[in-house]
């Protein structure tokens, strides 16, 4: 039965066409996720950058304060030189203690500090190689994206037009049932009856029924699944 011939044509296109918009679809994942590392590896290099800022300015003002310590020092020392008790001298030299001790500990912050800053140039350094990195994968992947979805597109505009000069073949009753049956996610609308059963649902099919559609003169649908149905004894459900 021509009418069969030309919905199993149909049916291996729409089958082809199917998988082809999946891949497309599926396309762009990989390209996202790599958009989303590449945002995510400049977000760290934006923190890192301010860390770093931050840790520098810390420093900058931990040695104004170390200047002013030394101010104070000398300033005690001069006073030292000028006093006339023993109670006078021993205050100042309490303050020259605690303003020294005071200086040490904030010299050692500022150590600190610095070794932070190492780690957050080599941070920002590594941050910078990693986003060169993934932002060279992104350009070759969006290259190679382009390249697939130009093809697909090729392979699904070439099969649609043929799959609209086929249907336009088939009766519009037909047509609007075998676009019914693929439409409800079924794999396949139309399945052959070899063997006296539906090669879809493999529902049994009444002797008297599979003789009509062997004959073809009409199309025949399972009484279970709704499937089309056509015999083809040279093929295997």
């Amino acid at each position: 039965m021509v009418e069969i011939k030309v919905l199993l044509e149909l049916q291996d296109l729409d089958i082809g066409l199917e998988r082809f918009r999946q891949e497309r679809r599926e396309l762009p994942a990989e390209l996202n996720e790599l958009e989303s590392e590449f945002e995510a590896i400049g977000g760290q290099l934006e923190a890192k950058k301010a860390e770093l800022k931050a840790l520098k300015v810390e420093i900058r003002d931990s040695e104004n304060q170390v200047n002013q310590f030394d101010e104070s020092q000398n300033k005690y020392k001069q006073q030292l030189l000028t006093v006339k008790t023993n109670r006078e001298y021993s205050a100042l030299l309490t303050e020259i203690e605690g303003v020294k001790r005071e200086k040490e500990e904030l010299e050692e912050l500022i150590i600190r500090k610095m070794t932070a800053v190492e780690a957050a140039e080599a941070a920002v350094k590594e941050c910078k190689a990693r986003a060169r990195e993934i932002e060279g994968r992104l350009k070759e992947k969006r290259g190679e994206l382009s390249g697939k979805l130009k093809e697909l597109d090729g392979q699904i505009g070439m099969r649609e037009k043929k799959h609209s000069k086929l249907a336009a073949d088939v009766p519009a009753g037909v047509m609007k049932l075998y676009r019914r049956i693929m439409g409800s996610k079924i794999s396949r609308a139309v399945v052959n009856a070899r063997n006296g059963s539906c090669g879809g649902c493999f529902a049994h099919i009444p002797l008297q029924k599979v003789a009509d559609i062997r004959i073809g003169a009409q199309v025949y649908t399972c009484d279970h699944c709704g499937r089309i149905l056509y015999y083809d004894d040279s093929e295997s459900n």
